[in-house]
């Protein structure tokens, strides 16, 4: 194993061999070890691809690591550390983790964290500087073995167009999670509660429509960094990226729904370059390894910008179909739509816009959102907009249009009318019999 990284220097260790030696990494960057370091608190979450250890100190440390076999566990030193909780044994048990164990090395003069495996794992250990109202943190990131392809299993060709349709696949992003709790009111209502919440019913609501399907970048309490949200997207061949967040303000009489779109340039009003920061700062907070951080040389960006434009113009759309929807919803007000540099938003393929709901700092909102029903009128118009805007721009786009069924009118003589046969009509719209409705939309090809 390679050096780690002390606090100040904000160098990360990244462990990338199953643990099957017993060799020492060290981060000795940090105090001397003869400075004490209060280890406060010990925190995880269970991601579906890793488990989070954290160590919450009072300070910079000096620590090392090492991996274990027979049997399989992670060892963390802390030099100088005092355990200020329980010694008991934390008890994760998730399929990769069994349990956290504290040893009191007196001899060393050092604190010990056992973490004790199910089987070899590969893993990262990096410390954190203090951020906010976050301390020093000492990072243990173990990660789920990674199932090898199956060559036998077709590939799904997520590609939309002229000869072939499919569902619309809708990546919704609950904002922040695990240690990141985002924003928060007086009242203890998490940010990233919420959202979850909201970004759940939310894929239901999507699930419902024809057509359209909806995933999540996390559907548990866990951290997920920017760049992981984005490429989650990209994996799943999400067609539209929505990340749904709640806002909050000093002034309590703020209140109602903001959406942005990306801005290459970034945010021009001081409110909006203040929450830009706040949720562009969600790497600083839940953590990631410091080197991650790091963004591509100017070459490299300059080429990220020339591709966005044309997401960005559709993701300008996206955001006013959705506020127009929005608008008028009793109990809700509406702001403009604006544009900002959120890093979440920096896609590359695909139009991408951030919803804050509404202000945990404002109880009309909270009331607001905190009811099911309320939450549900408010998801079915942001869903509508959504709608609208993939029959305005995305399905032209793929060569298709829309076709409202009149009165009367069956599905062959819609077929017949745009030259498509009745299976091919019932494929693009996924429909499983020869039943329409009026009013009803359906995908057909142009005349």
């Amino acid at each position: 194993m390679g050096m780690g990284g002390g606090v100040k220097s904000r160098a990360s260790t990244r462990v990338r061999r199953p643990v099957a030696a017993t060799l020492f990494a060290v981060a000795l960057l940090g105090p001397s070890s003869s400075a004490a370091t209060n280890i406060l608190a010990i925190r995880h979450w269970s991601a579906p691809d890793h488990t989070r250890i954290v160590l919450d100190l009072d300070g910079p440390a000096s620590y090392r690591h090492r991996d274990l076999v027979d049997p399989h566990r992670i060892a963390v030193d802390v030099a100088g550390g005092r355990f200020r909780f329980s010694l008991d044994p934390i008890r994760i048990e998730d399929g990769l983790i069994r349990r956290v164990r504290f040893n009191v090395l007196e001899n060393s003069g050092k604190a010990q964290v056992v973490l004790d495996l199910d089987s070899a794992a590969r893993y990262d250990v990096f410390a954190l500087e203090k951020f906010g109202a976050k301390p020093n943190r000492i990072v243990v990131d173990v990660k789920r073995p990674s199932p090898a392809p199956d060559p036998s299993r077709p590939r799904v060709e997520r590609n939309l167009g002229p000869d072939a349709f499919g569902d619309f696949i809708v990546m919704i992003d609950p904002g922040h999670g695990g240690e990141d709790p985002g924003r928060r009111n007086p009242g203890g209502l998490k940010e990233k509660n919420l959202a979850l919440t909201f970004s759940r019913e939310l894929q239901t609501e999507v699930d419902r429509r024809r057509g359209y399907r909806a995933e999540l970048t996390r559907n548990g309490d866990y951290f997920v960094s920017l760049r992981r949200r984005r490429e989650i997207a990209e994996e799943r061949g999400a067609h539209l990226f929505v990340s749904v967040h709640f806002n909050a303000a000093s002034a309590r009489s703020a209140r109602g729904t903001e959406v942005f779109f990306v801005s290459l340039r970034g945010a021009e009003d001081r409110a909006t370059k203040e929450l830009v920061h706040a949720e562009n700062s969600a790497d600083l907070v839940g953590g990631v390894p410091p080197r991650d951080l790091d963004t591509a040389d100017a070459l490299g960006r300059m080429l990220v910008d020339l591709r966005q434009h044309d997401s960005v113009e559709r993701s300008q759309r996206l955001a006013t179909l959705i506020t127009d929807n929005i608008t008028g919803l009793r109990g809700m007000r509406t702001r403009r739509v604006q544009q900002a540099g959120f890093g979440v938003l920096k896609s590359l393929f695909i139009p991408a816009v951030l919803v804050e709901a509404g202000f945990l700092t404002n109880s009309d909102d909270v009331h607001f959102f905190r009811s099911s029903a309320d939450r549900a009128r408010y998801i079915r118009a942001l869903v509508d907009g959504i709608v609208m805007y993939c029959e305005e721009v995305e399905i032209p786009r793929l060569g298709w249009t829309m076709h409202t069924v009149s009165t009367g009118e069956s599905l062959s003589q819609i077929a017949q009318a745009y030259a498509m046969d009745v299976d091919s009509l019932k494929g693009a719209n996924n429909l499983n019999s020869d039943q329409i409705f009026t009013g009803q939309r359906l995908r057909v090809r142009p005349r």
